[in-house]
Parts: C-alpha cells; structure tokens; sequence
C-alpha cells in the first residue's frame, strides 16, 4: 500500500523515505494539574490503515469519506447529529460536500448554510488527515465497513472514529468495565476477579483509560490476555490522565485499541468526557459498574446503555460506602446483580465451558486463609474491604491500641489487610 504525499512538504518525503519502526511519535501527556508537554514513546506501529481506505492521492477525488466528514465537523454549528440527518438526505459525504447552495438550503437554516459555505471555500483537511496517518491514527467513517457495528445502532453515533491499535478489538464479545477514580481495594479485587474469570471467552475489556476502576480494567485484562479497548476524551496525540501512559502503551501492544471521536490535538475538558461515554456504552454489549456515587460518570455511562438496550449489570457493595451509592441506585432501578463472572457469561449468551477460576466465588488471590491466632482472627473480621479509621477497631475488637498496632503489623506480613495513608486500613 503506498501513501500519497505533498510535493511541497518534505517533512512528509522523509518521512516516507524513514525507517517506520525508528520513527518517533511523540504525543501529548496531559497531566491533571499541569500544562500539556511532550514525552517520546518509541515502539508504537506506524503501519497505514489496512481496513479503512487509506488516502492514496492528495491531487483528485474522490478522497475516502473519513476526509469529508472531518471538514464537516469543522463546520461552525453542524454538530454530529447535524450531519447525521444530513447524511440520510445525501447520497453520500463526498455528495454533501459538494450540494449545491439551493440542496443545501433544503436542509440548513441561513447562520449553517453560511457557515457551511464558508469553510467548503478553505478545502479540505487534507494536510491534517495525511499528518494523522502518520502518526498510525486510522480515520473511520461511518459509511465504511471497518466502523463498529454496535456503536452504529445508538441515536448518535460518531460520524468519524479515531483508532490506533487493533481495529477488530472493536467487535467480538464487547463488555465495559466502568466506575469512579477514587476506587476502593473492594472495587479493585471485584474488578480483577470478574477479569478474571472471563479469559476464557475471548471478551474484549472495554473502558475510559481514567484513574481508578478503568485503570485496574485495563491492567486485568491485559494480565488476563485478553484485548481492551480504551475510549479518549480527547485526541489520541494526548495522553489523559499523564499517569496511564504506560498503560496506554501497553493497550497497544497486547492487541488493543485507542479510541476517540476527536481528532489530534484536541483537549480534553468537562464536555468532551460525559460526550465519550456514550462510545463506551455504544460499543459493548453489556457495561459492568463496580463503584460510584451517584453522580459519577459511571452511572451517566449506564443510563446511556440503557437507553441504548444494552445490559447493564451492577456490583454491591458496603452500604455505608459513597462508592456503592451508584450501584446500588442502579440495582433499584433494574440493573442485574453480578458477583462472578460466569453469571455475565450465562446472561450475556457467551457460552464457554466453566473452569474453577469461573466459579469460586472468593476475592481474586485468596485461596485460603493462613492460620491465624484468635486474636489475629478476631481483629481481620472487623476490618472490611473498604478504607477505614485504625482508631474505630479498639472500640469494635475491645483490644488496646498498642495491641491492634501490633496485630495489624502481622496482618500485614501475611498480605491480608493493607495500611492507608491517614491511618487507615482496608482488607486485601
């Protein structure tokens, strides 16, 4: 497959002329509290698009559709659901582009048809699409027959798909993984056990790449072998939250995919995320939630899969935990109650033959307890799986706190319990 280039960029010629694998893609680290900057990420493939059609030439039409749908989402007030509609009225994109004022005034209000028209004048983004091709990004229109089937049946699907990674990541056995950044070790062994326990079904984990639940999403399956999908709310040159680019990298590189529907170097701000979990619910075929209060993104992403007839299934938890809020609105409301990951498998329809590991019901890496003194016993019985106060457990075991300070040490040594910053503890 070749690339077309610029005659009058030579940036784009060397580049051509390089070594693909010694080339250096250098996206963007957004880190949570500081201005964007550059780090070098060296390994990524660079290989063009093999199932979308790939620009071939910049000198003559037709381009791929991908090319007109970004200069039509550049249009100023033709928003995605815009040229959807408009998308049912024409042939095709490359048909719209080219509408003649008077089809286009069947369909826009004068402020559009004026904004429209004034941004056909510019051209088209070919120098951008060509710049994204080379930084292994594929543009996927909706019209081609690479772009996901499931996220094409939701009332707004985007009309253009960033990907980098594995395109067939984005079908097969889809379920998403969602909860809030401030996880609990609860939330975490859940996670890692329901992970777990679908290897065996060839499940692609699918998730937002946020600090958290996403994040021990991600790490499980790629732990477990299995593909995982992580949806950007942002461009996919930059890399949110800064902590996760190792993560993100390692997406790649077990077989997974990055995903957006904003091109390079767009920002991620407090609109773009509530606007990339309808992807994520899009995508899958069921969504789990772990953890979250109740006016978590989590659950935004949950109602979105709901009205999308998709499943929906929610894990429960301490009462008294804000992070079971959300679940447990959800249980109320009709989500189904999952423990393990063979009842996902049954409900979902994806039969896999069981293992052990599908049906033991204990938290992930606990096998069996060791043998503990009743004291020792006593004191992990009042500590529960999430954070609390070491100073609430002389009141509920009766022991002084020298004698829980020392009993928490062996706890510990025995990898049964875990110490907290601000004098708290958690179980394991």
């Amino acid at each position: 497959m070749r690339w077309g280039i610029l005659p009058y960029q030579t940036i784009f010629r060397l580049a051509l002329q390089a070594d693909w694998q010694a080339w250096e893609v250098k996206p963007k680290i957004l880190p949570c509290d500081e201005e964007p900057s550059f780090v070098t990420m060296r390994g990524m493939s660079l290989m063009p698009p093999t199932e979308i059609p790939p620009i071939t030439s910049l000198s003559t039409e037709p381009y791929p559709d991908s090319v007109y749908l970004r200069a039509l989402l550049e249009v100023d007030g033709l928003g995605n659901l815009s040229i959807l509609k408009l998308l049912r009225a024409f042939e095709s994109p490359e048909a719209l582009w080219h509408a003649t004022e008077a089809q286009l005034a069947l369909h826009l209000g004068a402020s559009k048809l004026a904004a429209f028209l004034n941004r056909r004048a510019k051209g088209l983004p070919l120098t951008a699409c060509q710049q994204e091709q080379l930084k292994g990004i594929q543009a996927v229109a909706i019209t081609d027959s690479a772009y996901p089937a499931l996220l094409k049946e939701i009332y707004n699907p985007p009309v253009l798909l960033y990907v980098q990674g594995a395109l067939d990541a984005l079908s097969g056995r889809t379920l998403a993984f969602v909860g809030t950044r401030k996880s609990s070790e609860y939330g975490r062994n859940v996670t890692e056990k329901l992970i777990q326990e679908l290897k065996l079904a060839d499940v692609v984990v699918v998730s937002g790449l946020a600090a958290g639940i996403d994040t021990c999403a991600h790490w499980e399956a790629i732990r477990g072998g299995l593909p995982t999908v992580a949806v950007f709310g942002c461009g996919l040159d930059i890399l949110y939250p800064a902590s996760n680019r190792t993560l993100a990298q390692e997406i790649l590189s077990a077989g997974g995919a990055w995903v957006s529907e904003y091109p390079a170097g767009t920002q991620p701000t407090r609109y773009t995320f509530p606007q990339r979990n309808r992807i994520v619910a899009g995508l899958c075929q069921g969504i789990v939630v772990v953890e979250g209060d109740i006016k978590s993104g989590a659950l935004i992403t949950a109602r979105l899969a709901v009205e999308e007839g998709r499943s929906v299934y929610a894990v429960p938890g301490n009462i008294f935990s804000s992070g079971s809020q959300g679940p447990h609105e959800l249980l109320k409301t009709g989500a189904t109650l999952v423990s393990q990951g063979s009842e996902l498998l049954s409900d979902l329809g994806w039969g896999v033959a069981q293992s052990s590991a599908m049906t033991d019901p204990s938290p992930p890496k606990m096998t069996s307890l060791p043998d503990l003194s009743e004291e020792e016993g006593r004191l992990l019985q009042a500590i529960v799986f999430d954070p609390m106060a070491i100073d609430d457990l002389p009141r509920a075991t009766g022991y002084a706190s020298a004698k829980i300070n020392e009993l928490l040490t062996l706890l510990e040594l025995e990898g049964l319990i875990v110490l907290l910053p601000g004098a708290k503890v958690c179980r394991k």
